[in-house]
């Protein structure tokens, strides 16, 4: 019955050789203890310029990560260090040729990029939470989800001592210095022992004390056989002494990979002798860059041909690729997926803290519409029941709609960005989903454009004198509500495509003819005949007219102080307008299909963004 059955797993093994391979990875991914060797061959990247011209950013790049080892990637500027680091993380995934494996089987793209970490060298904070917040925040979304607060606090606490970030919790993201914000951006990805851990120039903007102390906590990360990867640019001999392996790039070319203690011995072989007491990384540089005399193609060969006694001689140990090692990163450290519901309660707490410290969002703003809203009252001070003073009602009814819509629209497109790039890091390390964040993102504003849009319209409706009827004040706050919502909704689509400049630009720049088609400077029929579709099109139109209806359709007369008043009667004022054109159950209708619009809009162009970054 054995011999079946191992003929059997042998005859599955031969037609399925592929599916097979992919089921392995994923069940070595998840088991109990990992430990992951990271091989790659032949890498191959390019991209074209704005002329069409190809670059080569990668060729032929062969090397590996060991768990358990440091390893270190030297080389000058624009040598591919970065997109090397993208690519094994799976940040960078389009266009790429060669192959990557783990522990010997083909990687598997979904899998691998719940075990990994890749800290980028400028990593964005969210600048009104504290650095105890910061830290707290992603422990709570990374961690198990059945974690204590004290548990949590507890992680907290022990990467601000390692990170030397105790003496600055409590002070905002935005307040800290250079090397507090690197140090915190790293400390938010060490809340899990993830099993690979990239880093891009991790010691940038570090003094060498810090320096120096950061790389040992990435070294006693190993002992743990984490695989930790950093590219550092020019290491001091004292941070030389902590690392395992070296990789060294020069224009997309490895010129070595391997164990520190072996590159000497193979630069050699190529007629480079490093002086007594050098630093070893510096020399190298010295080496690949030509300032140093040398044939650096024979170099490159040699450290191919040498390459090969390098290569972790595990993998061709069949049993030892898929047995996980007893000393390996235990599962509990490993980022726990959480239903969408928790992410969004995390989220939620998260943005609620942020809305209250922004002083330009939530005080200016609230402000801003108390302080509007009462020029408005005392400017057009009980026009609403007046004949004489239609038109004017009419113009400050029009008012309120430009006012609401652009001040929400701009005060949207000064905070999006940052927000929006803070999303994209922690999206591609797998904090939570595009659904999630948008989700929560939508919501926790909704309180304070309705806390906004009703203390503005209850002030200044009650001060211009307007009918005090239920039913015309809900239908005024349903309108103006919308036209808040609309706003968000064009203020975010504009601040996700355009840098803050442009689209604070753009808002004029798009609105103001738009508003040539709301029917108040001119009638859509009066215009030719080829324009009046516009009119169709402008959201404005269906904002002013929603308010004309809810304030004259089915009124009484106007109080006349006059013997006569051409306009005391509602329905002129309305056929004056052309009003209506539409139902005003038609208008909502509307109004929500260009919420709706600008919402599908902006998600794609979110799910774009998250391709475009892999790519």
């Amino acid at each position: 019955m054995m011999e079946a059955n191992r003929e059997n797993n042998a005859t599955k093994m031969v037609n399925n050789e592929c599916k097979i391979l992919l089921q392995e990875s994923e069940k070595l991914l998840k088991s109990e203890n990992l430990q992951m060797c990271i091989e790659f061959s032949d890498l191959c990247y390019s991209v074209r310029n704005s002329k069409g011209v190809e670059k080569t950013i990668l060729h032929n790049v062969t090397g590996y990560f060991q768990p358990g080892k440091v390893t270190m990637i030297i080389g000058p500027s624009g040598a591919g260090k970065t997109t090397l680091l993208k690519i094994v993380s799976n940040k960078q995934s389009i266009d790429i040729k060669g192959t990557i494996t783990i522990n010997g089987i083909e990687r598997n793209r979904e899998t691998f990029r719940k075990h990994v970490c890749y800290v980028p060298q400028q990593f964005d904070l969210l600048p009104y939470l504290t650095a105890r917040e910061t830290l707290y925040i992603a422990a709570r979304l990374k961690l198990d989800v059945n974690q204590t607060k004290q548990a949590i606090h507890s992680v907290v606490t022990d990467i601000a001592e390692n990170l030397n970030l105790s003496n600055c919790l409590d002070t905002l993201a935005y307040k800290l210095s250079g090397g507090e914000r690197k140090r915190l951006s790293i400390g938010v990805e060490m809340v899990t022992k993830t099993t690979v851990f990239l880093l891009d120039e991790p010691i940038s903007g570090l003094d060498s004390a810090a320096s120096y102390q950061l790389i040992s906590i990435l070294h006693n990360m190993t002992k743990t056989n984490c695989t930790v990867v950093c590219s550092i640019h020019q290491p001091s001999s004292h941070m030389m002494s902590l690392m395992d392996n070296i990789m060294v790039l020069n224009q997309g070319k490895c010129m070595y990979c391997g164990p520190k203690n072996e590159i000497l011995n193979t630069y050699n072989l190529a007629g480079f002798t490093c002086p007594s007491f050098y630093n070893i990384a510096e020399f190298v540089l010295e080496v690949i860059t030509e300032r140093r005399g040398g044939d650096l193609e024979n170099l490159y060969k040699i450290c191919r041909n040498e390459y090969e006694k390098f290569r972790p001689r595990n993998k061709h140990n069949k049993n030892d690729k898929f047995k996980p090692d007893n000393t390996s990163v235990s599962a509990n450290n490993i980022i726990r997926e959480k239903s969408m519901w928790q992410q969004q309660k995390i989220l939620f707490l998260r943005a609620l803290i942020c809305i209250k410290r922004d002083n330009i969002l939530t005080k200016l703003r609230f402000a801003t519409h108390i302080i509007t809203a009462l020029l408005f009252g005392l400017v057009f001070y009980n026009f609403g029941d007046n004949a004489e003073k239609v038109h004017s009602n009419i113009a400050c009814l029009f008012i309120k709609a430009i006012f609401l819509f652009i001040i929400n629209a701009l005060l949207t497109v000064q905070t999006i960005p940052t927000e929006i790039t803070v999303f994209l890091q922690e999206y591609l390390n797998n904090w939570y989903s595009l659904r999630t964040y948008y989700s929560v993102k939508i919501l926790t504003d909704f309180p304070m454009q309705v806390l906004c849009t009703s203390s503005f319209l209850f002030i200044s409706y009650y001060m211009t004198g307007q009918p005090m009827e239920y039913n015309r004040i809900l239908q005024m706050w349903s309108v103006c509500l919308l036209t808040t919502i609309l706003a968000q909704a064009f203020g975010i689509l504009l601040g996700i495509v355009f840098a803050t400049e442009l689209a604070i630009f753009l808002i004029a720049a798009i609105n103001i003819p738009l508003l040539l088609f709301a029917g108040f400077y001119v009638k859509i029929e009066e215009m030719l005949i080829y324009l009046q579709p516009l009119g169709f099109i402008s959201y404005f139109r269906y904002l002013f007219e929603g308010m004309m209806q809810a304030l004259y359709l089915d009124r009484p007369n106007l109080s006349c102080p006059e013997m006569y008043c051409y306009l005391s009667s509602p329905k002129k004022i309305l056929s004056i307008m052309d009003v209506p054109t539409v139902p005003f159950y038609v208008i909502l209708i509307i109004l929500g299909s260009w919420i709706l619009l600008f919402h599908v809009i902006i998600y794609a162009i979110l799910y774009w963004k998250i391709y475009y970054a892999k790519k």
